[in-house]
């Protein structure tokens, strides 16, 4: 049922969120269930938290630790929280990636994420990190406040994200993604319905006139890239994914899925009118626009709420943006000054394509497609002793690449796919030493120079349609560390490599809780051995997994395998009934 009247999302204010300096422990108790929840006027079930949705904001300060316990009262799916942007040095297991850190941790189970922020600081983002679950709305920001930033402000914070919204749950839009019928009709990622600011439309932000506040900005989306935009008003960058940067003035941002960017925004001296915030979805990036598609959704920047909101007014079609090459890091922050890396120990070239495997479009890189493995691949490096050096028993299907600690890693990703990419690394900031514009060809094999000294450093970053990106990294984070497009869809397609870094450190330092290895046995994943799930002989991968699920319905299982009632029978729909579809929600022993 669609609503022709715009609906109105509950109104926001800034904060002011205080740190004392000294580090302490935030505690948190998530339950997660489905909630039927209408964001823009039209009815679908999300992943709630605590019955809550949107979902909650995390404010952490310098140094805090994070406790989060987590319950999933789904019934019919499992999941897994990964934040987004975290180092975690000395905590890979709390890192999040369902059958790389950890296993999906199934309906009933209670599992806890236990670790320490260290000194980073910005604007971050939590979410799900199995199978597309972020579609369904189990995402939030995070932030982590600094009691000493590099700039002044007077408002306090304000935090706004933006998304891509679909109607239709994640599981379908997996399975058609994935399906026959969609190679052999091209192979397009599905298009979403909608936009959402804050999670609503028509949303209100609250502010004082002559103040300057910080506003976190952060795209949890699922697949395209967004502009935003406040009328009458610049915005100047001052944090990119967690980093200081100098001071750059833009009228108007582009985050790819999972960019974020702290900025200042000051406003006027009066508060004689409201203004217009506007934000779009980047249509470019689909294989085809829909006939009357509209990419805008609005909000407001309430000075006044007696004063009458502004007309929408929507953004031209491919607005001019930044570069976020041009930014670099800040003069004032001493910790983020970080000279490029020029001496470079391990050169490693991700050729990324996608071609039709099985009937399936697939995602390659250096003409292997991602396809977890049967036993998470941290569990494998601390069980391998000496043979953890060696990339074949991680799977051949994990995409391996082992790294010694301390080395400087140039990452190569040359596109040669049609569509650009937004590329995230776990576990580190890179340096974006060169990228090529769209259509400009791929890394010659030549010396590359940064555009700066000190060059922005970032986890995610965009990749042009047939041209390449350099990156370099330290790796001083022994863990398992993914690499990969951070579209929902491309993940599903196996658009994901690893990297193993220093796994001899690993199994010195690292252990895994119960309750996490309890989350594997209740769904018979073994917690040793390779890819294979064989502990005896490392090096024989038979019966690893090679071959993409014939079927793939992303995060949901049959609930009678974690031992509920034999007459508890999950039913999915047609296509033609996915937006009206409710997930049953058994009780489980």
């Amino acid at each position: 049922m669609w609503f022709l009247l715009p609906f109105l999302a509950v109104c926001s204010s800034a904060t002011a969120y205080t740190c004392s300096g000294h580090p302490k422990t935030v505690s948190l108790q998530w339950s997660l269930g489905w909630k039927w929840i209408s964001p823009d006027g039209y009815g679908r079930p999300v992943v709630a938290v605590n019955n809550l949705w949107p979902p909650p904001t995390i404010d952490l300060c310098k140094g805090d630790r994070l406790v989060l316990q987590l319950t999933n009262n789904l019934g019919n799916e499992t999941t897994s929280i990964h934040f987004h942007g975290f180092y975690q040095n000395g905590e890979n297991q709390m890192d999040g990636p369902a059958m790389v850190t950890q296993c999906p941790i199934p309906p009933g189970s209670v599992f806890t994420y236990n670790f320490t922020v260290g000194r980073q600081v910005g604007t971050y983002w939590w979410h799900s990190h199995v199978h597309g679950q972020i579609a369904d709305g189990l995402r939030g920001p995070l932030i982590v406040h600094d009691p000493s930033p590099p700039f002044q402000t007077t408002g306090g914070d304000l935090v706004m994200t933006v998304s891509d919204w679909y109607y239709t749950q994640a599981p379908f839009l997996i399975n058609y993604y994935q399906s026959a019928e969609n190679a052999a009709d091209g192979g397009a990622e599905p298009i979403p319905d909608t936009g959402l600011l804050n999670d609503g439309q028509n949303i209100t932000v609250n502010v004082k006139p002559g103040r300057t506040y910080l506003l976190h900005t952060l795209n949890t989306g699922n697949f395209v890239g967004t502009y935003l935009k406040i009328d009458g008003h610049n915005l100047t960058i001052v944090e990119v994914d967690g980093v200081y940067v100098e001071p750059y003035t833009v009228d108007i941002l582009y985050m790819t899925v999972a960019q974020r960017y702290g900025v200042l925004l000051t406003t006027h001296a009066s508060s004689s009118q409201n203004y217009l915030i506007k934000a779009a979805v980047d249509i470019n990036m689909f294989d085809e626009i829909p006939d009357g598609y509209d990419p805008n959704f609005y909000g407001y920047l309430v000075y006044d709420s007696s004063k009458p909101l502004p007309a929408q007014t929507p953004l031209p079609d491919s607005p001019d943006h930044f570069d976020d090459i041009d930014l670099v890091t800040s003069k004032a922050y001493t910790l983020d000054q970080v000279a490029t890396y020029d001496k470079v120990d391990l050169q490693l070239v991700l050729n990324v394509n996608f071609s039709i495997i099985d009937d399936q479009t697939r995602a390659t890189i250096n003409d292997v497609t991602g396809i977890p493995q049967l036993v998470p691949t941290l569990y494998t490096a601390l069980s391998a002793s000496s043979k953890a050096w060696n990339p074949l028993v991680y799977g051949v299907n994990s995409i391996p690449y082992v790294i010694k600690s301390g080395q400087v890693v140039e990452l190569i990703l040359n596109n040669f796919d049609t569509g650009g990419h937004p590329w995230h690394l776990h576990g580190a900031t890179f340096q974006v030493i060169a990228r090529s514009g769209e259509g400009e060809g791929y890394y010659n094999g030549g010396h590359l120079t940064p555009p700066h000294p000190n060059p922005v450093r970032r986890d995610t970053v965009q990749i042009n349609a047939g041209g390449f990106v350099a990156l370099r990294f330290k790796a001083n984070n022994p863990g398992i560390h993914l690499m990969h497009c951070h579209i929902e869809w491309h993940v599903e397609a196996g658009l994901t490599a690893t990297l193993i870094v220093a796994p001899d450190i690993m199994q010195r330092t690292l252990s895994i809780p119960k309750n996490h290895l309890d989350s594997c046995r209740r769904q018979g994943i073994p917690t040793t051995g390779n890819g294979a799930g064989n502990s005896r002989d490392f090096l024989n991968l038979t019966g690893a997994p090679t071959t993409p699920d014939k079927n793939p319905m992303g995060a949901l299982i049959d609930g009678s395998s974690l031992g509920a009632p034999s007459k508890h029978v999950e039913s999915w729909p047609s296509r033609k009934h996915w937006a009206s579809w409710m997930p049953a929600a058994p009780t489980y022993p």
